[in-house]
């Protein structure tokens, strides 16, 4: 019995190895295009394996796919497919051990955040990017927004992005493939946040002093900018909330897709932001049942 389930679990690594050898080499045919615009996805044929199977003989797994990278691309793809793989083998063993939902978002962030962090860096000190050249032209339509506070802003939304991404298609693959995971709770069942409500209250109430009232360095106006673009993050996710929750009460489940998207359009969003500010403070789907 043993030795039935060991070839199997060989097999199938082979396969997902060369799932992942594919893919690198459409990556290469297509002029970097999937690590440049989607290298998340390099994640998830690890991530199916690891959800399988041990972590021990998931790891031998990761390390041979890493192994695979230097037959096919350059330094670049290396780092992209080597941070894709060691998030999906950490999804993949938090589905596997039954993680909450949660941990497994928490943890996908964060090795998100570094990769991200690194990335820039990487463009920067190693291939020479300035960074100010490009950031001058954004500048002069936003005075108030400093380089630093606008880069912590982009890498903190790719990650976020990168992060729901992951979730949200390693869900849909584990319902669809049967995998035994943690269930998604519903809707309905995520509450809002009224301590999130009044902590942006006064973080707005913060950012506007420092732009019009009070003479704070630039270090303190950064850091409260910072904060304001997370608590926006914050409450549009509650906005989003609070329509796919009305949209489901009404049985129009049709409009689900522009709850979500009308969330990541510029300047539409902005009643996603109000509703989930809104929604934090008076409970408005109590309120209207």
């Amino acid at each position: 019995m043993n030795s039935t389930v060991k070839t199997r679990q060989i097999t199938r690594g082979a396969m997902v190895c060369a799932i992942y050898g594919i893919m690198l080499f459409a990556n290469q045919q297509f002029a970097l295009a999937i690590e440049d615009g989607m290298s998340w996805i390099f994640a998830f044929p690890i991530l199916i394996y690891a959800a399988q199977n041990p972590s021990s003989v998931a790891a031998v797994c990761a390390a041979a796919m890493a192994l695979e990278t230097f037959l096919f691309g350059g330094f670049t793809t290396w780092f992209y497919s080597w941070t894709s793989i060691v998030i999906g083998y950490l999804y993949g063993i938090g589905i596997y051990r039954h993680w909450s939902s949660d941990i497994k978002l928490v943890v996908t962030f964060l090795l998100s955040l570094g990769s991200y962090i690194f990335i820039f860096w990487m463009w920067a000190g190693i291939f020479g990017l300035d960074y100010a050249a490009d950031f001058q032209m954004i500048h002069e339509i936003m005075p108030f927004i400093d380089m630093r506070v606008f880069l912590a802003a982009i890498i903190f939304v790719l990650s976020l992005l990168q992060t729901i991404c992951i979730h949200l298609l390693a869900t849909l693959i584990c319902i669809r493939m049967k995998i035994p995971t943690v269930p998604v709770k519903k809707i309905s069942q995520l509450r809002p946040n009224k301590m999130v409500g009044i902590v942006s209250i006064v973080i707005g109430a913060l950012f506007f002093l420092s732009q019009n009232v009070l003479q704070w360095n630039a270090e303190v106006k950064d850091i409260i900018l910072i904060a304001l673009m997370i608590d926006l993050c914050a409450l549009d996710y509650y906005g989003i909330l609070y329509m796919l929750d009305r949209s489901g009460r009404k049985a129009q489940r049709k409009r689900s897709f522009f709850a979500i998207f009308g969330a990541f359009v510029p300047g539409i969003n902005a009643i996603w932001i109000i509703l989930g500010e809104l929604d934090c403070l008076f409970d408005l789907r109590k309120v209207r049942g």
